[in-house]
């Protein structure tokens, strides 16, 4: 009887394992999928600076303030993703 109580504490101790990798692999994955979407947003900023750069050349104005918030935007993005990195450690 003694093998069978131990058989099932082995199985038990291997299931709860498991679950919790698994409960970890997922909160991974979704941190980096959330770095990876971050990463997105900073590109299309960037995207759009250059194309009011582009656009303000052609119309002779002035971007200064529109990059400066653009800039800031970007900051915050770049705060985020830091935040998200601790996570993973």
């Amino acid at each position: 009887m003694k093998f069978v109580e131990n058989l099932k504490k082995a199985a038990e101790n291997t299931f709860h394992t498991v679950t919790k990798k698994t409960g970890e692999f997922v909160e991974d994955s979704k941190t980096k999928y959330s770095i990876f979407d971050l990463k997105n947003e900073i590109e299309k900023v960037y995207t759009e600076i250059g194309k009011e750069i582009y656009l303000a050349s052609k119309e002779d104005r002035n971007v200064a303030d529109f990059i400066e918030n653009k800039c800031a935007d970007i900051d915050k993005l770049n705060a985020e993703i830091e935040e998200l990195q601790k996570k993973l450690g």
